[in-house]
């Protein structure tokens, strides 16, 4: 019997982790608030110093750039503020729905699709349509079209369209946002 071993892949990284009050190796930093005012630049014992007065920390943001750049912020804010940002990147700025149907969809189906596009729009989303063909309609790409038309003649909530409908590969595609946007 054959021992089969489970392959690990590359551990992830949990967080990025920061030079701290004392443990910064510069000399020299500059320094700036938690408002993102700039303090200026200043000996590390002069940073130390004003942290212990404000009951914050010095954190080291950007060790590459000349001179260093330091944060005057309480860890635990900081550290809120980075997974924030870090959760905001990973969902991606503008999020896009997506409502795909065939180029056979009865009229009452095309409908109840409007619908929700209404919904996407009026909260203000990006909404992509999608006119599927499937085997012999690819012939006939004009089906897709016209039921792209009738689709967007239903939908009741004002949009201007980021990408007008094309036909691309089997489908027809347009982007819609909100008038506002």
């Amino acid at each position: 019997m054959t021992n089969y071993r489970r392959k690990k892949g590359k551990p992830k990284v949990i967080s990025k982790s920061y030079f701290i009050n004392e443990r910064i190796p510069f000399d020299t930093i500059r320094l700036i608030d938690d408002a993102n005012g700039m303090i200026g630049i200043v000996s590390k014992s002069e940073a130390l110093v004003m942290a212990k007065e404000q009951e914050k920390d010095v954190i080291l943001i950007n060790p590459k750039s000349e001179p260093p750049i330091a944060k005057l912020i309480e860890y635990s804010k900081f550290k809120y503020l980075m997974d924030k940002a870090e959760k905001s990147r990973a969902k991606g700025g503008d999020e896009i729905k997506t409502l795909l149907v065939s180029v056979r969809i009865a009229i009452h189906d095309l409908k109840v699709q409007a619908k929700k596009a209404d919904e996407f729009l009026s909260k203000g989303l990006k909404t992509r349509l999608q006119v599927k063909m499937e085997r012999r309609e690819k012939s006939h790409p004009e089906v897709a079209v016209e039921t792209m038309a009738k689709f967007l003649g239903l939908l009741t909530v004002e949009y201007s369209t980021e990408a007008e409908p094309k036909l691309m590969g089997d489908s027809c595609v347009a982007l819609l946002k909100p008038k506002g946007k």
